[in-house]
């Protein structure tokens, strides 16, 4: 199992504008973010251990700019967005994901009460080119983005690259 990590930074105290996303339905007003990092990135504390690289903090940001977006625009996020972070580098932006290397669904909700619950998403960094040739396919550019991490099958998952890695 690779390391992961649930960015609790307040995310979902902040209640997000109501957003329709299509069929009568709403999108969840609260969420946490995780993001699943490859066990082949050294992600020592540096300040345990001074030989330890940085190059893994890159990532670390992107999850917590991530989780702070909504706060920060004042808008609602769900999964399948992608947010164009303009950062230079190998890394430009996220896309939010359902955590499907999780066998079980129960990770993608925590329930507050019996009908309120935060959505748990995940975080993936993607790349300028990934962002551009979603962005050609226009509407179908989503679930053909989604695709290059989980591919699916009938509705069935068969392939999965979750991990982000430098």
């Amino acid at each position: 199992m690779p390391f992961w990590k649930l960015c609790t930074i307040g995310a979902s105290d902040y209640l997000m504008p109501e957003r329709e996303i299509g069929w009568g339905r709403k999108a969840n007003r609260r969420n946490e973010y995780m993001m699943l990092i490859s066990p082949d990135v050294d992600i020592r504390n540096p300040s345990d251990d001074e030989d330890a690289p940085t190059d893994w903090l890159s990532l670390n940001s992107l999850l917590w700019a991530t989780a702070e977006y909504a706060f920060n625009e004042k808008d609602n996020i769900t999964v399948s967005d992608t947010l164009d972070m303009g950062i230079d580098g190998k890394y430009c932006g996220t896309v939010l994901l359902l955590p499907e290397v999780f066998k079980s669904p129960s990770i993608v909700k925590c329930y507050v009460s019996e009908h309120k619950y935060i959505s748990i998403f995940q975080v993936m960094p993607i790349t300028r080119e990934l962002l551009t040739k979603k962005l050609k396919k226009k509407a179908n550019g989503i679930y053909w983005l989604m695709e290059q991490f989980y591919t699916h099958d009938d509705y069935k998952l068969i392939e999965s690259k979750p991990f982000a890695t430098l």
